[in-house]
């Protein structure tokens, strides 16, 4: 049975001053307690890596690792770490921007072939000031590399692109184009101006929904591929300052714990339907004829 697995980022443990006052393990403790199934955090130093696994597996929470590759070189040490500690899945922010597609399609295919050698998934994650920083460039390299697999952080496209809360069809299809190549999700809710609104605002009510409907777009599809693996992972990554929105005293104006405690049930619930709906469909067409 496909599982899914809600992370929570240790970077979003951080308090507004970009500093956390507990040690790794007591981090861990708190997120473990709160049913979390994983962390995400850097892994590609193998001391760090080594204390996070450590911690991790002693608490029963997977890893997501975070790499910020700039050449094929640089995936290939992260591999050799990665690989020996293990990890749920490592997420890529190529920390390049290149000018022309041939470029891009070179990086990807070099760190393509990398991927084919671990048994863990190797993803592209979508996010400003990265190879994948917009849109309409991201859209062609995957139409070069169809089988290239992204990890889907909307939040950057939208506040981006500064897309509309009505999206028109042509913005929800491009959308969807991303969420087809996406083999996992980095959640949090931006809005056309701001990459990280909270969600316990009633203003950003709609905002939350239309997240909503595009992760539930993307976990349906996810569950109708072939060749899907046995969990998919969704990562509640709302961030500190300047991610954060803050008053005149530098301070967040609401509890990051809090909402993603709350995004973590919002999207169990989201995988409840739409796993349930899936079931119903295979039974429905292996059924009687």
């Amino acid at each position: 049975m496909r599982e899914f697995l809600v992370f929570q980022s240790l970077w979003a443990m951080q308090d507004h001053n970009g500093q956390c006052d507990q040690p790794l393990e007591a981090q861990l403790d708190k997120i473990a307690a709160a049913g979390f199934d994983g962390v995400t955090d850097h892994f590609w130093l193998p001391q760090p890596a080594a204390r996070l696994h450590r911690a991790a597996s002693a608490r029963g929470l997977q890893i997501e690792g975070q790499v910020f590759p700039q050449s094929v070189d640089d995936l290939a040490a992260a591999l050799d770490v990665a690989t020996q500690y293990g990890c749920h899945h490592l997420t890529l922010q190529a920390d390049v921007r290149p000018r022309s597609l041939s470029q891009a399609v070179k990086l990807a295919e070099g760190w393509q072939r990398l991927a084919e050698q671990v048994d863990f998934a190797v993803l592209l994650e979508t996010h400003r000031y990265r190879l994948t920083n917009d849109l309409f460039f991201t859209l062609d390299l995957l139409a070069e590399m169809p089988d290239l697999k992204l990890l889907a952080d909307l939040s950057h496209y939208v506040v981006g692109r500064e897309l509309p809360l009505q999206a028109s069809a042509e913005d929800d299809a491009m959308i969807h184009t991303i969420l087809r190549n996406s083999w996992g999700f980095h959640g949090r809710v931006a809005c056309s101006e701001q990459v990280q609104v909270p969600i316990s605002f009633a203003r950003h009510q709609p905002w939350l929904q239309r997240f909503v409907g595009w992760w539930q777009y993307g976990i349906e599809d996810w569950l109708a591929r072939p060749d899907t693996p046995p969990s998919l992972s969704f990562t509640c990554e709302l961030g500190p300052p300047p991610y954060a929105i803050t008053g005149a005293d530098g301070r967040d104006i609401s509890d990051r714990w809090d909402e993603a405690l709350m995004l973590k049930a919002l999207m169990r619930e989201v995988w409840q339907d739409c796993h349930k709906r899936s079931e119903t469909g295979a039974a429905t067409a292996t059924g009687p004829g």
